[in-house]
């Protein structure tokens, strides 16, 4: 005889947080579908394609992450964050998006959500490496991607890109302190001056709260 199943659904825990995500490499890239495997573990909602739908360069992501802030305050109860991704391929760029959200932030009307970036640098692989208990050297993107692939040979970057999300896991306490003290040894500078940054560790470390 088959039994009939319910779902108890006051027995399932309303999400921490929302996450409303745009990534240089969309949402279905390396770093979209990292942060889409932790956003599902630790409980938080994410929504990707709703800042900006499918890849950009960093510019493109800050003025669409303000415009949607700018259009979308947060109202009592809410508790989302807005962040955008992007790693160091275009210096230039990199430092404009910055100064773009910074003089949003700085101006924040009341109930506007500010912008959140994660930049990385060269590029997201760094916190992969990190995660493995590598500490880089610098270096450009290519051959971090060729010493995760050595370490990870589960990770992909041309097809299907994506983290061994388990392995990612296993060492991200760790790669959280080394992202931190990389902060801290900034003393002030800009982030995107920074030539080894895992700004994903802001990020993650909001998600795992």
């Amino acid at each position: 005889m088959a039994r009939n199943y319910k779902i108890n659904f006051s027995q399932r825990k309303a999400p921490k947080k929302v996450i409303y995500l745009a990534c240089e490499g969309g949402s279905t890239g390396t770093e979209g579908s990292y942060i889409r495997d932790l956003c599902a573990k630790y409980n938080c909602t994410l929504v990707p394609n709703t800042i900006y739908k499918g890849s950009a360069d960093p510019v493109t992501l800050a003025n669409a992450a303000v415009d949607f802030s700018s259009k979308n305050q947060k109202r009592p109860g809410d508790n989302f964050e807005i962040w955008i991704v992007f790693d160091n391929d275009d210096q230039k760029a990199a430092k404009a998006a910055f100064a773009r959200v910074d003089g949003y932030n700085r101006n924040l009307k009341k109930n506007c959500v500010p912008v959140n970036i994660a930049f990385n640098a060269p590029c997201i692989e760094v916190w992969g490496l990190l995660c493995c208990g590598k500490r880089p050297k610098s270096s450009t993107a290519a051959v971090m991607q060729g010493l995760l692939k050595n370490e990870m040979p589960a990770y992909h970057h041309e097809k299907s890109p994506r983290f061994d999300f388990e392995k990612m896991e296993a060492g991200v306490d760790m790669a959280l302190k080394i992202a931190g003290a990389w902060q801290i040894s900034l003393a002030g500078s800009p982030e995107h001056s920074a030539s080894l940054y895992a700004g994903i560790y802001k990020l993650v470390e909001s998600i795992r709260k």
